[in-house]
Parts: C-alpha cells; structure tokens; sequence
C-alpha cells in the first residue's frame, strides 16, 4: 500500500472525525440555542398575554368597584368609611340623611359625626379603638340629633385590615326607632298586665278574707254578695287571662283560625242577645238593621263572635244616652258590619292608638268609668285579619259617637 495515500487517508479521517464532532457538538448548540430561543418565545408570548391582559384586568376591578359601590350607596344601612387618618372616604346614600347637608368626603370624622352622641354628648372613644384594629358594638343610649328629633341607632365599627395594619375602619348603623318603640311597647305591656292582673285578685283576696274571718258575724245577704263579688271578679280574671293568651298567641304567630262559610246575621243576633240584659240596664237600645241580599262570610265563626261581642260591648259601655244600630253592607267582595254608637266618641288625638295594646279604649274614650283592658280592639283587628278581614274605626267624633266596621270575605 503505498505509505502517502494511506498517511493523506489517515489524515482525512482524522479531519472527518473533527469535522463530525465538531459539527455534532454545534448541533447540539443549535438545539440548545432554538430550546432557549422557543423558551425565550414562549416566555415572551406569556409576557404579551400578562400585559395584554391587565388593562382588562384593572378594568374589570373598577367595574367591580363601582359594582360595589352603588351597592354599598343602596343599602338598607348606613355605611361610613373613615382611613388610618381619620378623614371620611365613603359615605352611602342611607348615611348621608342623618348628616349635615354639605358633603361629608374628605373631612375628619368627628367633624362628620358631630350629631352623633352616645349617652346624650360626643364620645369618639368606641371610634379610636376601632381604629387600633379592634371591632364595636355601640351601646343601645346611640343616637343621632336631627332636626326631626333624636333618633336611636344600632351601630358597629368594623376594622378592615391590610398588610395586618387597619386601613379602613367602616362604621355601619341603622335606624333603631321601630325597635326602641316595640320594647318600650313591650315594658308597658308588661307593666299593664300586672297592674290588670293586680286588681282583680286583690278584690277576691279581700272578699275571701272577710269570708273567712268574719262568717259568722255575716248575715246571709252579705255572705252571698261577697260571692257574687267573687264570682263576677274571676270571671274578669279569666278573660283578662284569656286576652293575654291571645295576644302571646298573635305575637308568636301561633294562633290559628278555621276557616268556614257562617250566616254573620243570625251570629250578630246571639250577640246582641246575650248583651240586651247590659243593654237594658243602661236603658240603651240596640237596632238591627238586616237589610241587603248577601248574609253569608267566610271566617272562623267563634274568633268572628268575639269580635262582635267586643265592638257591641265597647259601643254600650261608652254610650250614655241613645244606643246603638248595626248593619251590613256589602263592599267588594267583603261583607261590612257595622256598629254605630250615639257614645262619648274618640278624640282625634286618640284614633291613632286604638288598635295598640293596653292604649286603644281606656285611654281613647272620654268616659273614664268604663272599664277596659285595652286588648280587646287590638285583638279583635289580628283576629279579623287572620280571616282575610279587617276592623276599622270610620268615623268618630267627640260627644257624637263612632261607627266601627268588621269586615269578612262574603261566603
């Protein structure tokens, strides 16, 4: 073989295998240089689509604050917000009726809130501690001074906290008037029912008493006068017991009504019956007018018997002269009795309190010596509206009388 051509062949193979693994090893740089570049694209493409998608992003949070903001404005409550430096930035459109007219935003909170006062003067100390990180509850003495009069609130602090550190602090309220009246209505119910519970077992007591301790020295027209007395008080005492029932059953949502087609003529006529006697003894008349076609209502035929008995009842205890007239009148789709009296009326001052507990006959009549619970209008209305009807005061005038009307779907 001849030595040049196998030294140039040596050589070249040599040369070859350079060549090849240099070319491999820039191959294999290549493809680390496109996975990089398809790296950096792809990277670049995220990039894009990131920047591509913040504006939509930033738009799509404003929307959602101004979302919420005009949901926060039509709230049912009042809502305040005060920053870590004690200026006002938000105020809804509930909050603003209870503060001064000029805008509120931008200015110190006690300045804001100045018609604010807890037990009767400023107290912002509930506020600072709020603002430390800490939640409140205000006390029930908060209220606001408005030129309609004070009004109670019920209110609570509310930190909102960033980074751990409180950045907004929203003070949040309502208006608490109707729940102030239901409690005060409340401590007087209970007030009354004791003062009426009172009464009636003193009387028997005391009855009771002489009848034990002086039976002998007694003659027997005394002995059965003091149980008449007996007799007549706990029958008083077992209505009056029976009305509180009625008015925890009505408050509780727990009484029940059964509904039945009845003939509310021949009901008014056992009424006016059983109450002639009192009637008489007053020397009060009492006219039924049966006049019109319809007769028949639908209602609970007992509660329906109450109600009369109360509204003919009421109407002979506050007449002195004259008497009363009862009639029917159909109006759409209900039937109206109505019960006229020629009494002491109802001041106008008093209408409006009719139908409350322990405030509606005693207090709205003229004549004091009737006897009332004060229950008996407020219950007759709840059991009239439970059967779809109603009882309303027409017309009173003072020293002319009343009309009152009951109302029933016509059967």
């Amino acid at each position: 073989m001849n030595v040049p051509l196998l030294i140039i062949t040596l050589i070249a193979c040599c040369i070859a295998v350079v060549l090849y693994r240099i070319f491999i090893r820039q191959r294999s740089q290549l493809d680390q240089y496109r996975k990089r570049l398809n790296d950096l694209e792809m990277t670049l493409g995220k990039t894009q689509a990131d920047l591509a998608r913040i504006p939509k992003e930033a738009q799509g949070q404003n929307e959602f604050q101004l979302l919420a903001g005009r949901i926060v404005s039509h709230l049912d409550h009042g809502v305040i917000c005060i920053d870590q430096n004690g200026v006002v930035q938000l105020v809804n459109t509930y909050a603003e009726k209870f503060l001064d007219s000029p805008p509120a935003v931008g200015k110190p909170y006690s300045e804001v809130l100045h018609r604010l006062k807890i037990g009767g003067r400023n107290d912002f100390s509930q506020f600072e501690q709020a603002r430390k990180g800490k939640s409140q509850t205000l006390p029930e003495t908060v209220e606001f001074t408005t030129k309609h009069g004070n009004i109670p609130i019920s209110a609570t602090l509310t930190p909102l906290l960033s980074d751990g550190t409180n950045a907004i602090t929203a003070f949040i309220f309502a208006d608490n008037s109707r729940n102030v009246a239901r409690i005060l209505e409340e401590k007087a119910f209970f007030s009354a029912a004791a003062h009426e519970l009172r009464t009636p077992l003193s009387v028997i007591r005391m009855a009771v008493y002489l009848l034990l301790t002086k039976f002998d020295a007694l003659g027997r027209e005394e002995r059965i006068d003091h149980l008449k007395k007996i007799e007549k008080t706990s029958e008083q005492l077992a209505n009056l017991v029976n009305d509180f029932l009625n008015v925890s059953r009505i408050d509780q949502g727990r009484l029940e009504v059964d509904k039945t087609p009845f003939d509310i003529v021949t009901l008014t006529d056992e009424v006016i019956k059983e109450l002639s006697d009192l009637a008489k003894k007053r020397k009060l008349y009492i006219h039924h007018d049966i006049g019109g076609e319809h007769r028949r209502v639908i209602g609970d035929k007992m509660k329906s018997k109450e109600v009369l008995t109360n509204l003919v009842s009421n109407g002979i205890k506050y007449t002195l002269q004259g008497g009363l007239t009862i009639t029917h009148q159909e109006e759409k789709g209900t039937l109206m009795t109505k019960v006229t009296d020629t009494g002491s009326g109802i001041t106008p001052a008093s209408q409006r309190l009719l139908f409350r507990r322990f405030m509606q006959v005693g207090g709205g009549r003229l004549q004091s010596k009737a006897e009332s619970t004060g229950l008996g209008l407020y219950i007759s209305k709840k059991f009239a509206q439970l059967m779809g009807g109603d009882v309303v005061l027409e017309v009173s005038k003072p020293n002319k009388g009343s009309t009152f009307a009951f109302s029933l779907p016509m059967g």
